[in-house]
């Protein structure tokens, strides 16, 4: 099965509505994450699932290089200071309070995105080949289940007709409560949402049609 990341429209499209986009590769975003230990840059090492290196291992002394090369960060002072988009992209990743992993799936291809919010800013993640990452900044004023819905309305707006799907949006607050909404649309079209507590959700009951995907947002809010 093939796993990549849910394309999205450049900002303006209709789809991210935030700024410009930023393209890191994983050893970059390991060695952003790797600049403080703490709760929010755990959670985000599981949700990007990045190895636990810290910034004395080999792999992230290659990531702090890549950056200082592309101008994306400077050491001040003997400590790594990232900059420009990259610093907002640190700072959320740092300072993290909410959390969502978003998925869409078909018989043969699954796309992802992570989403991470803090007090300052709202970073959307996705997976592209070769270990790159595209990072865009969103609207601090939607939720995470908004924007989760988007994208799992992006990705099935993008399969040809009467193809089965399953979209989901699983948020993770700062307290490690998670709750999770899927809503999956089958062979014959017709359409159920399941929506609780945690990864167990239970049995999906029939729901209305809505390419929009809001009922996501709803069930999450």
């Amino acid at each position: 099965m093939t796993i990549t990341g849910i394309s999205v429209e450049a900002p303006g499209g209709g789809t991210t509505g935030g700024g410009a986009r930023v393209e890191l590769a994983t050893v970059e975003l390991l060695a952003l994450v790797s600049m403080r230990r703490n709760g929010a840059t755990d959670r985000a090492r599981v949700l990007l699932n990045l190895p636990t290196d810290g910034l004395d291992s080999p792999i992230t002394t290659a990531g702090v290089g890549s950056l200082l090369v592309r101008h994306l960060a400077r050491v001040v002072e003997g400590r790594l200071a990232p900059q420009g988009p990259v610093n907002e992209i640190a700072s959320t990743l740092m300072d993290g309070e909410q959390w969502a992993e978003v998925i869409g799936t078909t018989d043969d291809a699954t796309k992802v995105a992570a989403l991470v919010r803090s007090r300052t800013g709202t970073v959307l993640l996705e997976p592209r080949p070769y270990d790159v990452w595209h990072v865009w900044p969103m609207p601090r004023e939607d939720p995470l289940p908004v924007i989760g819905s988007r994208l799992v309305a992006a990705a099935f707006g993008s399969l040809p007709e009467g193809r089965p799907f399953a979209g989901s949006v699983r948020v993770i607050n700062g307290d490690g409560t998670t709750r999770s909404s899927v809503v999956t649309v089958a062979h014959d079209r017709s359409w159920s949402l399941s929506s609780g507590p945690g990864r167990d959700v239970p049995e999906p009951a029939p729901t209305n049609p809505d390419p929009t995907f809001r009922v996501l947002a709803s069930s999450l809010a």
